[in-house]
């Protein structure tokens, strides 16, 4: 009964750390899309008012 409580601590312990990583990852990458997204508008807009200028 007592191992199978420390195999039942030790499992919620990886469970706890797996879903504080996977938090971790969700909120970099969320941030790493905003980014993406922020420098593809940038690139576009940058190319329009290029070609704007050049017409």
């Amino acid at each position: 009964m007592a191992v199978s409580n420390i195999f039942k601590n030790d499992y919620m312990e990886l469970l706890e750390k797996l879903q504080t990583e996977n938090r971790t990852l969700l909120e970099e990458n969320k941030k790493l899309n905003d980014t993406v997204g922020w420098m593809h508008d940038t690139i576009w807009r940058l190319v329009r008012k290029q070609r704007s200028e050049n017409s």
